[in-house]
């Protein structure tokens, strides 16, 4: 029933309909700029509302893992938003009810000086293998004013997809994790100088 996902191939996504914040959101941002969790939760709450609302498959019984969400021009890289953001679709699905299975717990605590730790991103202290039957992928697009986010989920028996849903988040919406473009940008080894800011995709806070 159950198919078995290797741990070096899950990397994954996340994304919904969204709203400003606040005046109240602003106010309550971190002292590094970051907007409140608020921010980030309304946001997974939204696109799992959606996603529940499409999907003809899953079931609360069914073993569901949130993967990493990724730039759709490299499926292996994420950032901030990208994080933070599965953190909150684990929270929103299991506020649905769902079976969530965490990846980043290891088989064993480490007792340390720092503190008592068990979750991990390190492959080799995580079990060998991880039984589910369903992954919730996220996929991240930056433009000029904001980030498309595009969501699935995919039954891993067979790869059907059994939910999407896709969004649109302006730049304004997540300032702390999202700026404008500055005058002079460096893609793929070049530089591009425009008239403006904002003449070029938004930088995503924790990219490369």
């Amino acid at each position: 029933m159950y198919k078995t996902l290797g741990l070096l191939s899950l990397l994954l996504l996340s994304g919904c309909a969204h709203t400003p914040p606040t005046a109240a959101d602003k106010t309550l941002s971190s002292g590094n700029g970051l907007p409140h969790l608020s921010s980030i939760n309304h946001l997974a709450q939204q696109m799992v509302n959606e996603l529940v609302r499409q999907n003809d498959n899953l079931t609360p019984t069914s073993l569901t893992l949130v993967a990493t969400p990724v730039m759709l021009s490299d499926l292996t890289a994420t950032n901030t938003l990208g994080l933070q953001y599965q953190q909150g679709l684990i929270a929103a699905l299991h506020d649905h009810q769902f079976n969530v299975v965490d990846m980043n717990v290891a088989e064993t605590i480490q007792v340390t000086a720092e503190g008592d730790f068990i979750l991990t991103r390190d492959w080799q202290q995580l079990p060998a293998n991880i039984d589910v039957d369903h992954v919730v992928v996220t996929t991240m697009s930056p433009d000029k004013a904001g980030v498309v986010l595009y969501s699935r989920i995919v039954d891993l028996n067979n790869n059907h997809v059994v939910s999407v849903a896709q969004s649109f988040v302006p730049v304004t919406a997540l300032s702390g994790l999202l700026t404008e473009s500055e005058k002079v940008v460096s893609e793929n080894g070049l530089l591009y100088r425009h008239a403006s800011k904002g003449q070029h995709a938004v930088k995503m806070v924790g990219s490369d």
